[in-house]
């Protein structure tokens, strides 16, 4: 009877460290992709001839994104997925 509790302690307490080990195992984080965030100062809140614009849609409405070299480098990321 004894042996049987000492053999169920050592299981608990087996289970109880792989779970702790799981729980603080180090996870990489996701790579950084800087096409994923555009620096304020490029924001553009008036329209230029010189540029074309590609439309699209957001929860106001319709908004016009310039075809920059951000959108180039967003283009180029997307199509590499």
């Amino acid at each position: 009877m004894k042996a049987a509790r000492t053999w169920g302690i050592a299981a608990y307490l087996a289970l109880l460290i792989e779970r702790l080990s799981q729980a603080v195992q180090f996870r990489p984080r996701p790579a950084f992709n800087p096409a994923q965030i555009r620096r304020y100062e490029g924001v553009r809140r008036e329209l230029s001839l010189e540029v074309p614009y590609y439309p699209a849609r957001s929860s106001r409405g319709y908004v016009l994104i310039p075809k920059d070299g951000y959108f180039q480098q967003a283009e180029e990321v997307l199509e590499r997925l």
